[in-house]
């Protein structure tokens, strides 16, 4: 597939060469619960197809969802193999290609001001019933540390409040929240940017996780193998990608709490009400034509695969610090993660789960089995657990921590309990009773259509 550095250039290219993968909506939906109840329905049928609703109730901007919902589509638009992924997205966190400012982009075609835009001219959603208003959910939010000037990407929910405010939704000791605590300290409005329609490179650079600081526009170049193009904004302390399809210049206003949430969440729950911050927005650029792109909240597909993705990446890459003998890791849950490793002597396993803490405040539980176990099968998990695990001796248990607070078990502010399982084989894999199993060169050579009608099964 030809590598685009666009949205609309990525969605022109797959549905040229996807076409079953590809699905043109003509009929107008609406934006509370039916673009959801669609997507649910197909993803019932085991169908993910990109999405574009051409009419969309209330609002003169037709809608993309399901862009990043597999692997396949994700990896295409970087030019790569879905088994080329995790190398691919590994070699750009090393090799990163800084952005390019530049003074035009196709994002600036057009400029609405402040008086003249309301939030709901864009078809926001409405995915749940235990949503509390209509949402943006696709955008992505970019900051500048007051310190350094390094700009910071995220992907942050935001709740329609009014005209030009939003409620958002900011991790507290993820990067947003401290660069927008350092502003709030000076008294200041922290400038932001919400950059909507973007190449599927840029979720994977927003969804990076790192140390603070890292520099995620470097990322997403390297994914593309060319810099980003980036304009600064009118609005003093702003940037935002040329490319994309809609834009839109805002503060954080300091001081200034008011209730957002619920919102289903990738948890699978209705959670995350509370007291949080306000964003005002100072202005709009859009391209002609412009595509709003929505990811659909709570725990439908393209949700969980576009932020576990770059996640087991991340996750690879620090826990192979630890462990050089990993073989593998896979998200299969939120909060959970699975990892298999060689182990060569005692203690491997337990050095992997603090490793993975490490990585990412929000994984609360760990589970660390041997290369003999598929972690993609979760049958198999549990029976590791099951046949290799005396909890007295095999968990890991570390209380009052940080964790997410959109966690519905969680205490305060997203304090958790984190725990380890070591479902490694004692003392070792080669010493543990041998698994049953039909020897490999039977299997390869046994046709089975010989011996069964395998039509009337």
């Amino acid at each position: 597939m030809k590598r685009t550095k666009d949205l609309r250039g990525f969605l022109t290219e797959y549905e040229r060469e996807n076409p079953k993968e590809f699905c043109r909506i003509k009929r107008e939906v609406d934006p509370e619960y039916e673009v959801a109840g669609i997507l649910t329905k197909l993803e019932e049928m085991r169908k993910l197809p990109i999405l574009f609703y051409e009419k969309v109730k209330g609002s003169s901007f037709p809608v993309v969802t399901n862009v990043c919902s597999t692997k396949k589509k994700i990896a295409a638009s970087i030019g790569v193999d879905s088994k080329e992924f995790r190398a691919k997205y590994l070699a750009a966190i090393e090799n990163q290609v800084s952005p390019k400012m530049v003074t035009d982009g196709p994002v600036l075609e057009e400029t609405i001001g402040e008086d003249d835009f309301d939030l709901k001219d864009l078809p926001l959603m409405t995915y749940h019933e235990g949503d509390a208003a209509p949402y943006l959910t696709a955008g992505i939010v970019l900051g500048k540390d007051p310190e350094t000037g390094q700009v910071n990407a995220s992907f942050n929910r935001l709740m329609y409040q009014s005209r030009n405010k939003a409620g958002i939704f900011m991790t507290v000791g993820k990067h947003l929240h401290e660069m927008y605590s350092r502003m709030e300290d000076q008294g200041k409005p922290f400038p932001i940017s919400i950059s909507i329609g973007n190449h599927p490179a840029w979720a994977l650079g927003a969804l990076y996780i790192g140390p603070y600081g890292d520099n995620e526009l470097g990322i997403i170049g390297g994914l593309l193998d060319s810099p980003v193009e980036m304009i600064e904004g009118e609005l003093p302390g702003t940037v935002f990608p040329a490319d994309a399809e809609i834009v839109l210049e805002a503060v954080i206003e300091p001081y200034v709490r008011e209730e957002e949430g619920p919102f289903c969440e990738f948890s699978g729950y209705a959670t995350g009400k509370g007291l949080r911050p306000v964003v005002t927005v100072k202005s709009v650029h859009l391209r002609k034509n412009a595509i709003f792109q929505d990811i659909c909240g709570g725990q439908h597909r393209e949700h969980l695969v576009m932020a576990t993705i770059p996640m087991e990446a991340n996750f690879y890459r620090t826990i192979k610090g630890a462990v050089p003998t990993l073989v593998d890791i896979h998200v299969p849950a939120p909060f959970t993660l699975i990892i298999s490793i060689k182990k060569r002597f005692p203690g491997q396993a337990q050095s992997a789960i603090l490793a993975a803490f490490s990585c990412d405040v929000y994984v609360k539980h760990v589970i660390v089995v041997d290369e003999d176990v598929q972690i993609t099968n979760l049958q198999e998990v549990v029976w590791a657990v099951a046949t290799r695990v005396q909890a007295d001796r095999d968990m890991v248990i570390i209380p009052g921590v940080r964790g997410s607070s959109l966690d519905p078990s969680c205490g305060e502010e997203g304090v958790v309990t984190k725990m380890g399982i070591d479902a490694t084989a004692k003392p070792s894999l080669s010493a543990f009773p041998r698994r049953n199993k039909v020897p490999q060169e039977v299997l390869d050579r046994l046709q089975l259509e010989k011996y069964v009608n395998l039509d009337n099964l």
